[in-house]
């Protein structure tokens, strides 16, 4: 018995056929059928994406003057190709989009928290300044507007709920994968016997933390954060996640009632997996040309005759020296062809290397708030450059 079906009750018997084949009886546009007009739309969409994409990544691996920002920002940009790619491949083979999509949530968790890292960043160039910049702050509590919490605590809660997202989203993928080998899973069904309905029930639970989460830190702090135009690398970002959930929302919807269903020209596996995932790969192109608006390289130029010291608000690193003048660093750090860029981009190790130091940080930073003689000398040998 037990949450997932038995083969033997026709009510829990998953009504998906298998193996999926996109063969429509009849033509969808002259001489094209619906899967063949819908691979070379996507697969135009997603080359398109992706050169995008690869523009904007090379021209911050060229101007690489704040290697902590920009390093954020090519990850960040991974996630729309990926999103492409990982959409078009399941309209090639339809039997592969119940074993990639759920990646596709990973690589998004990975974009959530980066992005969570990136804002912080604006605010704090390090993790001694950011220690001190939020343990200065008293953040409203949303129960009580007159009750306030601690900077530093606070933001130890909200990297706690969007680390989870990306943690969560890959053992959902994992389980995912194995259920629908074990023909447990049903893309198509919402009963309570198949493991669909529960995954998605703890996915969009675990993102919702994510979400609101990043969306309180933003109202919270962005009269900190005017200069870098935080709402609008909010909204490059979050739209993306935003509209493909309601899309499926309203999937869902349509398929439970009937209103989309398998025709004389469009395939099973057109009406379920391949128009949902055609509209991806569409709706990511102005994505990506938003993208790259929005993450401009403008602000981290070098331009020859730029000051050692400039008190602009561009948001170059910025140190303090004894003087107590901001400190920037003109120069660009990516090496010839921004290779020691692509280099720390592809380093998959450098990405846990900040989780771990962001850990050390939070309980470094406790430790000072409660005793600082005692922490001093720690902490100091933990963030000293």
């Amino acid at each position: 018995m037990g949450l997932f079906h038995d083969s033997s009750n026709d009510n829990t018997t998953c009504p998906m056929p298998r193996p999926l084949v996109a063969d429509a009886s009849e033509n969808f546009i002259g001489e094209f059928t619906f899967h063949k007009f819908n691979m070379i739309l996507s697969g135009a969409c997603t080359a398109i994406t992706c050169l995008v994409i690869l523009f904007a990544m090379i021209k911050h691996s060229l101007r690489f003057s704040n290697p902590n920002e920009q390093l954020k920002i090519m990850r960040i940009a991974t996630l729309l190709p990926i999103y492409s790619i990982l959409s078009f491949i399941p309209i090639c083979f339809p039997n592969s989009y119940v074993y990639l999509t759920g990646w596709i949530e990973v690589i998004q968790g990975i974009a959530l928290y980066t992005f969570l890292m990136l804002l912080c960043d604006f605010l704090a160039p390090n993790d001694r300044n950011r220690v001190v910049f939020f343990a200065g702050l008293r953040i409203p509590s949303r129960k009580d507007k007159n009750e306030k919490r601690d900077g530093l605590t606070w933001l130890q809660k909200t990297w706690y709920f969007v680390l989870q997202y990306p943690a969560v989203a890959a053992i959902l993928a994992v389980a995912q994968c194995i259920t629908e080998a074990a023909d447990v899973y049903c893309l198509e069904s919402n009963n309570r016997h198949f493991a669909h309905l529960w995954l998605n029930v703890i996915r969009i639970i675990s993102l919702n933390f994510a979400i609101m989460s990043i969306l309180r830190f933003y109202a919270n702090l962005k009269s900190y954060m005017q200069e870098h135009k935080p709402l609008l690398k909010l909204l490059a970002f979050k739209m993306v996640v935003g509209l493909v959930f309601i899309e499926q929302i309203i999937f869902m919807i349509l398929h439970s009632t009937d209103a989309l269903k398998e025709t004389s020209t469009m395939s099973y596996a057109d009406v379920y997996i391949g128009l949902p995932t055609m509209i991806i790969c569409i709706q990511m192109v102005p994505f990506a040309f938003f993208f790259n608006y929005a993450y401009s390289t403008k602000p981290y130029r070098v331009s020859s005759n730029s000051a050692r010291y400039d008190n602009s608000m561009e948001y170059l690193a910025v140190e303090e020296n004894e003087a107590g003048r901001s400190y920037q660093s003109r120069q660009y750090q990516g090496g010839p062809l921004g290779i020691y860029a692509w280099l720390a981009f592809c380093n998959a190790l450098e990405f846990f290397r900040e989780i771990t130091s962001t850990y050390h940080m939070f309980r470094e930073g406790r430790m000072r708030m409660v005793d600082p003689m005692t922490s001093q000398e720690s902490y100091r040998m933990q963030y000293s450059m």
